[in-house]
């Protein structure tokens, strides 16, 4: 036993020894500073493997702000005790320091000592401490750190960098495309790596990190706008790159990542620089939408070269990224509030647009001269008139119609056009085609509701019903799986546009359902009369022609949606009867109570009606005074029954059955039959104030059942 204790005797010496100087020189530091490093100078040298001495040391000086002491210090400690716990915390702080943006006096005085550091020991630095860290996030973002204080470490390191990010992203449970990981390889890392040249990577390579740059833009733009839930970012402060909410979205500490569309058009820039491709065919970032289209387009007719990759490729993507900052643009303008990005730039819950069909336009004819004839002369049925599905009718061209006064601006029509064009030549090009919908479907870009919105539009646009018809179904189904449709605000522009697509199909008793659909959804109007519905007066596109369907963007809202769910109404009842030849006292009835939401407009396709009633001679329509309330038709059915308007018979009334018999028993006349009807005429006249907006919300709903039968 006495061995042992003559050889551990020194060493509880020295440790006894170097405590009791360190202590001293901490009861020193207040009082006599001097005298306190003088005694620390001194433990140094007699004991120069004792960390708590050095350590002692670096933080007398740290605490005095002495920078060039407190980084030898530093400096020999990290040479000689790298493994101990304690410097690797003390290192940390310094790390932290130099990636932090919220400084203060302590975290200043860190990045004057590191700076002050020599440039040998800074690199061993961030690669040691990189290498020690367990957390992968910090561990790149260390990395990070290094590549961009030592730039002649990007071709050993960049690469490995970019790696890592990915394959932890593939690691993660679950991440979407917006990750910290993503961001920071995005944002960060890309631009470093593909603004160094003689990386010798393949343009593969490049292309796929581009394609990972770009789907994480558009994720990160299009994230929707979630109000009801409630973030779970800690008020406290800031956050210390990102806030991660609702199982995807990310915001930097100012809400949203700067400048991403010039961001990814310099990203472009560079890579197509690394790969050699052709830079002028890709447009100025700053120039009008109109413009970049104009550049692509007018480069790709005069390059004969063009399967060339070193031209595809750059006029792919610049029109890939083109097309989406476009639709992104139409899609911002037609619902900002739809978007997370966009919610802090709206002031007001402002209801969506929807593109409204002209319905009154009409298709083009395929048949031959002779047939035209024989339609004209009333042997032929129009084939654009039938109850078929077929997409084949054709439509004129069309434009999108301005109206500042509802936000239609030219800037806005520009990005929809802009964005069709994109579309199209993509899709005309075989080879782009294919990759176009590698990419979105790599993206899972069938999640993006308002592509799927732009898509509508445009099939809208092109004449394409069947094919709109087919997405607003899929459109529906979905929605109806969500919530319930009075509390989905998109069920209503849903429903608007699978109208105008069953009418513009023939299919007229499906169009009329939908709109019977809509009407239980569509919010309550506040106007007082009918004359105030009528939607501000589009502005014509300059230079377009007369013979263009001319399509609306206008709010979803009751006084702008009812009137072109009338109108719709009414050109299905016209068909039915006018064009087939199928008259109905109820059908003309219906158009009756329907022309009156903004009469005196359809004042001629009244007076059609009154000539059809006229022919007839009679007419019959039971529930006409529970809707007709128009002083004006009111005034010429009563004039119906004189002897100068034609003496017509008309049965307006729902009469009982008892009332029924004696009218036949009688041979149709009946005592005082003509004074009941003056003085049902005369009761209807002081109904004519009433709102109608409500009363054709009744009409609309109580006779659902007639409305429909009658375009079967």
């Amino acid at each position: 036993m006495s061995a042992p204790m003559e050889v551990d005797e020194p060493m509880e010496t020295e440790v006894s020894e170097s405590k009791w100087l360190v202590e001293k020189a901490r009861g020193c530091i207040k009082s006599d500073a001097y005298t306190a490093k003088s005694l620390l100078i001194t433990a140094r040298t007699l004991f120069p493997q004792d960390l708590s001495i050095q350590f002692e040391a670096y933080c007398i000086e740290k605490a005095a702000r002495n920078v060039k002491p407190s980084a030898a210090l530093l400096l020999e400690m990290f040479k000689h005790f790298h493994e101990e716990a304690i410097l690797w915390q003390e290192l940390q702080l310094v790390t932290h320091a130099l990636q932090s943006e919220y400084q203060d006096t302590s975290a200043e005085f860190l990045q004057e000592l590191f700076e002050s550091l020599p440039a040998e020991a800074q690199f061993d630095i961030l690669l040691r401490c990189a290498d020690h860290a367990t957390d992968t996030f910090q561990k790149c973002k260390l990395k990070l750190l290094m590549i961009k204080k030592f730039p002649d470490a990007i071709m050993e390191h960049g690469v490995v960098l970019v790696e890592s990010l990915l394959e932890a992203e593939k690691a993660g449970d679950k991440l979407g495309a917006v990750n910290h990981f993503r961001k920071l390889l995005v944002c960060e890392v890309l631009p470093i790596i593909c603004a160094t040249a003689n990386m010798q990577l393949s343009a593969k390579q490049y292309s796929k990190w581009l394609q990972r740059a770009m789907e994480f833009y558009m994720v990160y733009l299009s994230q929707p706008n979630r109000r009801s839930e409630t973030s779970p970012v800690s008020p406290t402060g800031p956050p210390d790159v990102l806030t991660q909410g609702s199982g995807m979205g990310v915001q930097d500490k100012d809400g949203m990542l700067a400048n991403p569309w010039k961001n990814l058009h310099q990203l472009l820039i560079l890579i197509s620089e690394r790969c050699d491709w052709v830079t002028k065919c890709i447009p100025s970032h700053e120039r009008s939408f109109r413009d970049q289209w104009q550049h692509i387009s007018g480069s790709h007719d005069k390059n004969e070269d063009f399967h060339s990759s070193t031209l595809r490729k750059p006029t792919f993507y610049a029109t890939v990224l083109l097309f989406l900052r476009a639709v992104f643009k139409y899609a911002c303008g037609v619902d900002p509030n739809q978007f997370a990005s966009m919610s802090n730039a709206t002031t007001s819950q402002q209801p969506a647009m929807v593109l409204l069909d002209d319905l009154e336009s009409k298709k083009k004819s395929k048949r031959h001269k002779h047939k035209k004839r024989k339609y004209e002369a009333g042997e032929l049925r129009d084939p654009g008139d039938s109850d078929g599905s077929d997409d084949s009718p054709q439509f004129p061209p069309a434009t999108v119609c301005l109206n500042k006064s509802l936000g239609i601006t030219q800037e806005l029509v520009d990005s929809f056009q802009t964005a069709v064009d994109c579309w199209q030549f993509l899709t005309s090009h075989e080879l782009f085609e294919k990759d176009l919908t590698w990419l979105l479907h790599r993206w899972k870009a069938e999640k993006w509701q308002w592509l799927t919105a732009f898509q509508i539009d445009k099939f809208i646009y092109r004449g394409e019903f069947g094919q709109c018809l087919r997405l607003l179904q899929d459109e529906h189904k979905s929605l109806a799986q969500i919530q319930p449709a009075e509390e989905n605000p998109v069920m209503l522009k849903t429903l608007v546009q699978m109208t105008a697509a069953y009418f513009r199909l023939g299919q007229y008793s499906s169009a009329c359902e939908m709109t019977l659909n809509a009407m239980w959804i569509l919010p309550e109007s506040t106007s007082e009369g009918a004359s105030q519905k009528r939607p501000p007066s589009p502005e014509r596109q300059p230079h377009s022609s007369k013979h263009l369907r001319q399509l609306q963007l206008v709010p979803c809202t009751t006084s702008m949606v009812m009137p072109f769910f009338v109108q719709l109404l009414l050109l299905s009842y016209k068909k039915k009867t006018f064009h087939h030849g199928d008259t109905n006292d109820s059908a003309l009835g219906h158009m009756l109570v329907l022309m009156q939401y903004d009469w005196p407009k359809e004042e001629n396709l009244f007076f059609e009606v009154i000539k059809r009633i006229k022919k007839e001679g009679e007419f019959a329509y039971p529930i006409f005074f529970n809707y007709v309330v128009c002083a004006d038709m009111l005034e010429e059915f009563a004039f119906l029954k004189t002897e100068e308007g034609g003496k017509i018979k008309l049965d307006l009334t729902a009469t009982p059955q008892s009332s029924q018999r004696q009218r036949t028993i009688t041979r149709g006349v009946s005592k005082g039959g003509k004074e009941d009807f003056k003085a049902a005429m005369e009761r209807q006249m002081t109904r004519c104030g009433e709102n109608v907006d409500q009363l054709l919300r009744k009409f609309l709903t109580t006779e659902r059942d007639s409305l429909l039968q009658l375009l079967m």
